[in-house]
């Protein structure tokens, strides 16, 4: 299989890390939410040994709600939840015999997080911060006829990080770095077929940004992003060879990012990520768009 020779772009729907990497904490009473709108088409896959597969062209749209909420200067309430997740696969025709293989479909709600981060260091030249997301087995993992298609992968799951920024001012560039662990429990796959259980891997998360503030109405950031599952690489239990969603989710992302403020509280967001290498995640152009506001008390 022939390699693309830049970037394979991922869609980054299943965690969004790099939303809460800020070691900064949301001031009592204010906040930040923020309306996101991704789409996939994918006719490639990561498989388990990183090596590029051509697949039945495979969509997933998602509608994710992101908040941080200041309970006080030092607890930040956190939610990240797909509001909307669909999927469809292309139908296929032979190329030997002419037979259709019809195309599928499948809607509904994707993976909530919800969370706090607590500010441990407020002021200096470097705050630091520490934040806990439980995942709500809120998503589908066996969906539509072919039974290929996803919302979620059907588990409890949680995520602990530590988070630490720095201001460059009077510069107008920040820095964040993140490093976590994520924890994956148990779900069962009711196929046609029978029940199937699987055993999610823990991983290991870390992740950073720059940011670039030139003037008060644009904000760019390179972000990137690590998950690497605990244990040796093995194909063993992974899941959603059509999804986002599956087993053993490996990637190193780095994600450019936009923000525009078209006043003190709104704005808009555009981002694309690409990946330096991957394993049992769907490979294809991606795009990210948001609209969010900026909740102010003065």
């Amino acid at each position: 299989m022939k390699r693309i020779s830049f970037f394979i772009i991922i869609i980054l729907a299943l965690f969004s890390f790099a939303q809460a990497q800020s070691g900064w904490t949301q001031k009592k009473n204010e906040g930040y939410f923020k309306l996101n709108q991704s789409a996939i088409r994918a006719g490639q896959f990561f498989n388990p040994e990183g090596t590029l597969i051509d697949i039945t062209t495979t969509s997933v749209y998602s509608t994710v709600l992101y908040g941080e909420y200041g309970v006080n200067d030092r607890l930040t309430a956190l939610v990240n939840a797909q509001l909307f997740v669909r999927g469809t696969i292309n139908r296929l025709e032979s190329t030997v015999d002419g037979a259709i293989v019809p195309g599928d479909e499948f809607n509904g709600l994707g993976e909530i997080q919800l969370g706090l981060k607590y500010g441990l260091i407020k002021s200096g030249p470097i705050v630091l911060s520490a934040s806990g997301q439980v995942k709500l087995p809120s998503g589908e993992n066996v969906g539509g006829n072919t039974e290929l298609l996803q919302t979620g992968d059907g588990a409890w799951g949680a995520i602990g990080m530590i988070h630490a920024s720095h201001s460059f001012y009077p510069k107008p560039i920040y820095a964040n770095l993140s490093v976590g662990y994520q924890w994956r429990g148990t779900a069962e796959l009711a196929y046609s077929s029978g029940l199937t259980t699987v055993n999610y891997d823990d991983a290991f998360v870390w992740g950073g940004e720059l940011g670039w503030t030139p003037n008060k109405s644009w904000v760019f950031a390179l972000k990137w992003t690590q998950v690497q599952p605990f244990g040796a690489n093995s194909s063993e239990g992974v899941t959603g060879s059509s999804s986002i969603f599956g087993n053993r989710l490996t990637y190193f992302a780095i994600i450019p990012e936009a923000n525009y403020l078209t006043s003190k509280n709104w704005g808009f967001s555009a981002s694309v990520g690409g990946v330096l290498s991957a394993r049992n995640i769907l490979a294809a152009p991606s795009f990210n768009l948001g609209v969010f506001y900026q909740l102010k008390q003065s």
